[in-house]
């Protein structure tokens, strides 16, 4: 447990500061967009540009990363993220601005396939998900400190110095890993108690994950709606603060510190599936608090609830897909589960959202992700994975 615990603390270090440069930016883009001249539905577009470069470049980052190692996925992602986004914050047109914020998308999403992968292939099989729900409780805490940065900051200096402090932790996190990874070897453990040939050898199994990847989708559809829209309900329409979207958002990050870990390790006890429905129902549930809301708690409670629908599901589903891939393939099927199948569902809530919010109003936008969460529940109520368990624990 402690032997796998160091291997993956400098990977997992790494990814905290790509976490926090991310959860600085995250709630003032939109405004940010906003504030220099885009409307609300341009404002969709560019966020789902920007999860299309993740899709895109998370697919193909833990390929690369399995092909040639997790250093360069690792510095691309944090050096070369930090200099793209300095090209976003001087771009000038809509055309150079798109472009700017999809390079962003490709480059910032290095960190996430590989990281995955690596914490994949040296967790114990049997803690499995404990270990993923550690990568969550990370990746929380340091958006959740981006989060109050990025709320106080925006309010005192403005939405432009959020972006040139993103820049500079990005920048010195790309410095930082190339010392760091200086003699790493990314080698595949040669004892790793997982089914090899299952996944390949069985076609129900490509059902499963095919299902899988679809809940997902859905499960960070809300996603999309909340990191995108969320921050334009608060302040434009219920009259709020940029510093409460910083709060609320910095909140969401603490929750995912508390419930990261115990959830990943109420999956291994009680089994993903039923974490994975409860997870989704959360989420529904949020959703719809947050489309009623009147008044700063309400909509605390509402992100509350959704984040921890989201520690739920983040570790169970991870757990269920690195248990079903070789040891050699994690940065690879990581990648791609994160690319295609969360990132495909956040640029579907981003794109999507912006048209309801234009046509039937910003709460019927949160409704919209209540329903597909909703489908999320009965497409996993189909979900076959006793068999994948069943063969996993005979092999452990």
């Amino acid at each position: 447990m402690k032997k796998s615990f160091n291997k993956i603390a400098p990977i997992v270090s790494i990814l905290a500061i790509g976490m926090l440069s991310l959860g600085m930016l995250e709630p003032v883009l939109p405004l940010y967009l906003i504030h220099v001249g885009f409307s609300s539905k341009a404002t969709g577009v560019m966020i789902s540009a920007l999860w299309l470069g993740m899709i895109i470049g998370e697919s193909s980052w833990g390929w690369i990363a399995d092909k040639i190692g997790i250093r360069i996925p690792m510095i691309w992602g944090t050096l070369i993220s930090g200099i793209i986004l300095l090209g976003f914050l001087l771009a000038k047109g809509t055309y150079i601005v798109f472009i700017a914020i999809l390079c962003l998308g490709l480059f910032r999403s290095a960190v996430f396939g590989p990281a995955r992968g690596y914490v994949g292939k040296h967790a114990p099989a049997l803690r499995k998900a404990a270990f993923m729900g550690i990568i969550t409780v990370v990746i929380g805490g340091s958006k959740s400190l981006g989060a109050l940065s990025s709320g106080l900051l925006a309010t005192s200096l403005g939405y432009s110095w959020v972006i040139y402090i993103t820049i500079g932790i990005y920048i010195l996190g790309g410095l930082m890993t190339i010392v760091i990874l200086r003699d790493l070897k990314y080698n595949a453990p040669k004892l790793l108690p997982v089914n090899k040939h299952l996944f390949a050898k069985d076609s129900k199994n490509y059902r499963c994950m095919f299902f899988l990847c679809a809940i997902t989708s859905c499960e960070l559809f809300g996603l999309g709606l909340f990191t995108t829209y969320l921050p334009l309900l608060i302040t434009q329409v219920a009259g709020f603060s940029v510093t409460s979207v910083g709060v609320i958002f910095t909140v969401r990050g603490i929750i995912t510190m508390i419930f990261g870990v115990p959830m990943g390790t109420l999956a291994d006890r009680k089994g993903k599936k039923l974490l994975m429905i409860i997870a989704l129902a959360t989420s529904a549930v949020s959703m719809i608090g947050i489309s009623v809301a009147n008044s700063f708690l309400c909509f605390l409670v509402s992100a509350v609830l959704f984040e921890i629908g989201l520690a739920t599901y983040s570790p169970a589903a991870l757990a269920l897909l690195s248990d079903s891939v070789s040891s050699e393939r994690q940065g690879s099927v990581m990648g791609i589960y994160g690319g295609i199948c969360e990132n495909t569902g956040i640029m579907a809530g981003a794109f999507s959202g912006g048209f309801v919010w234009n046509i039937f109003g910003p709460r019927a936008t949160f409704l919209l992700g209540s329903l597909v969460c909703i489908i999320g529940v009965i497409m996993c109520l189909f979900l076959n994975i006793e068999e994948i368990e069943r063969v996993n624990k005979l092999t452990n």
